[in-house]
């Protein structure tokens, strides 16, 4: 791409709706989220999402729109190769600025895909797979949660994850007892906490689901305790997994240190990029821990990203990418959703999925923005 060159950068911000999906122990009704283009002189675009960690609001799009504006004029007129290691390099060490980093990068690495035919997932050095995926169940009755469950199985997924962390520590044994019993013995079956346990109720709470078979914990303890996070691991019958607490390759060592974790969430938009995310599983499988890559309730850019990233070092680990059925629409002429519980990695060059721009239009927010050269 040496005679290639940027002309211009511009983004836009969406509000999706979403529909009656899992979110925790908070009623979220929509996604605000920003879609990022770069453009060629010899007509080629690509696309990234810059959205904030989920669900994001107004403004949080706004800091991220306003770190584009202050770096689009430092890539005008520069290969995309080069312009990427411009753009990564001055986004700001924050969290606003990792969003952008995950947009700008999405949308280099899906133009020079694009101009070299090849999908970003073998630019990664990964290969194009399958990625199997956990249905998410929400913190819900355990009745409800169970009815959810023996749904998705149904629908095909092998793997569901359900959400704990009520004040009654009966009502978590009985959600995932319920869950256990409704998918049976075959299905994985994992939880999130969410961060809402000390390490003392999470030691009690886990030891009590033991009979059940979980595949994992996430998340037992807040975040930066990690000291609790590994009393935890070692006293649970089930392995532990840190997400909240790996916002970075700085972060996921801090955790492999502490002994804190088996398996570390990785969330690109969080960590930065594509590339940031990749270095966070290296790490975690040089040291002999699992990763498992989870997407932030992206639209279908951001979810096609993380496809890539989930398949970069090879055949992809069960993961959490399945979102996108959570929005009212997620930007795609093609939807990336399960089907029989998992998404196959796209395979036509660069990003490898089409932008519904009518989508776009509908859902279009008043923030945008242009720089061009």
């Amino acid at each position: 791409m040496a005679g290639v060159r940027i002309t211009k950068l511009e983004w836009r911000g969406i509000r999706v709706p979403l529909r009656d999906v899992p979110a925790g122990r908070e009623a979220v009704p929509e996604r605000h989220a920003l879609l990022v283009w770069i453009h060629t002189d010899d007509g080629l675009v690509g696309v990234g999402e810059a959205s904030p960690v989920a669900p994001g609001r107004p403004e949080h799009t706004g800091d991220v729109a306003r770190i584009l504006h202050d770096l689009a004029p430092s890539a005008l007129g520069l290969p995309p190769s080069v312009a990427l290691g411009v753009l990564l390099a001055l986004a700001p060490q924050t969290e606003a600025g990792d969003a952008a980093r995950f947009g700008l990068e999405t949308a280099a690495l899906d133009l020079i895909g694009k101009r070299s035919g090849r999908p970003i997932v073998t630019l990664l050095g990964g290969v194009i797979d399958w990625v199997g995926m956990h249905a998410n169940i929400g913190f819900e009755e355990p009745a409800e949660a169970a009815r959810q469950a023996a749904e998705a199985v149904a629908r095909g997924f092998r793997s569901v994850k359900v959400t704990l962390g009520s004040h009654d520590p009966e009502v978590d044994v009985e959600v995932v007892r319920l869950v256990r019993t409704a998918i049976g013995p075959a299905v994985r079956l994992r939880a999130d906490a969410d961060e809402v346990w000390s390490p003392e109720r999470a030691i009690d709470v886990l030891c009590r689901l033991g009979p059940y078979d979980l595949d994992l914990v996430e998340q037992p303890v807040f975040a930066q305790d990690l000291s609790g996070m590994a009393q935890v691991r070692r006293a649970a019958p089930m392995q532990v997994a840190a997400d909240e607490s790996v916002a970075s390759l700085e972060d996921a060592q801090r955790v492999i240190d502490a002994d804190a974790a088996d398996v570390l969430v990785v969330k690109p938009s969080r960590a930065g990029g594509l590339y940031a995310s990749r270095a966070i599983m290296e790490l975690a499988r040089d040291h002999g821990l699992g990763s498992i890559v989870s997407s932030s309730f992206e639209t279908g850019v951001g979810i096609a990203a993380s496809l890539h990233v989930a398949a970069s070092l090879g055949p992809a680990s069960m993961s959490g990418i399945a979102s996108g059925a959570a929005l009212e629409h997620d930007m795609l002429t093609q939807p990336l959703v399960p089907v029989r519980g998992h998404i196959t990695v796209p395979q036509m060059p660069g990003l490898g999925v089409e932008v519904d721009l009518d989508a776009v239009n509908h859902y279009t927010t008043d923030l945008a923005g242009v720089v061009m050269g």
